[in-house]
């Protein structure tokens, strides 16, 4: 699997937290005291010092690079995981964008810059959500990415058709959070987004056993 231009993107996004966070370690004073936690208002309900939180989102996104480059090379289905190139790439980027634009936020808000945080959040993470489940029927059997029930792992019937099921649901559920998002409100959003997904999540894991149990070429030993 070429990894050139996640490698490329991904270094541009660590780069960028982690001047971030040295800029933000000179201008901060040494006992500052960051938030990192906000309820459904916008209230902070959870701080760190400044050492944790400019060092743990950085190091989180390189363990997941790290994790990411490692994966296909021990990957025992390989063929499956490089005909999976473009779900693999969408759930590793996306995630990375995550990590940075809320490590932006948290520098941003320490800063006293005033950033409605669960606010962007609830736009960020459908989207992200959405764009993941767009690629996931591409999603070819493997043991580190999908659906991987038992029933999905020994039907390839059956995990062709939960993922496809499961990506248009993904992006079913973004949509539906996007709207409550702006015609309710964040709140109702975070709600909205917590039901349908974990709707999602069963409904896949029940219906992977479904379709394994009419697939006639299913695995059973």
């Amino acid at each position: 699997m070429n990894l050139r231009l996640p490698l490329m993107l991904s270094f541009f996004l660590l780069a960028f937290m982690a001047a971030l966070s040295v800029w933000a370690w000179t201008i901060l004073p040494a006992d500052a005291v960051m938030a990192t936690h906000w309820d459904l208002n916008g209230k902070v309900n959870g701080t760190m010092t400044k050492a944790w939180v400019l060092s743990i989102l950085p190091v989180v996104g390189l363990a997941i690079t790290l994790l990411m480059i490692a994966v296909p090379r021990i990957e025992p289905r390989r063929e499956n995981m490089v005909a999976s190139r473009k779900p693999f790439l969408a759930f590793w980027i996306g995630g990375l964008v995550v990590l940075a634009v809320s490590h932006a936020m948290m520098v941003g808000a320490a800063l006293g810059y005033p950033i409605d945080i669960p606010g962007v959040l609830i736009i960020l993470l459908p989207l992200s959500i959405g764009v993941a489940g767009n690629y996931l029927g591409k999603a070819r059997p493997n043991f580190f990415m999908g659906v991987r029930t038992p029933w999905t792992l020994s039907s390839d019937l059956s995990w062709e058709k939960t993922h496809r099921m499961l990506g248009r649901l993904f992006v079913f559920s973004a949509i539906i959070v996007l709207a409550t998002r702006f015609a309710i409100g964040t709140q109702a959003a975070f709600l909205a987004l917590a039901g349908t997904i974990s709707a999602s999540a069963i409904l896949a894991i029940i219906s992977s056993y479904v379709f394994w149990k009419n697939d006639p070429a299913r695995r059973t030993n």
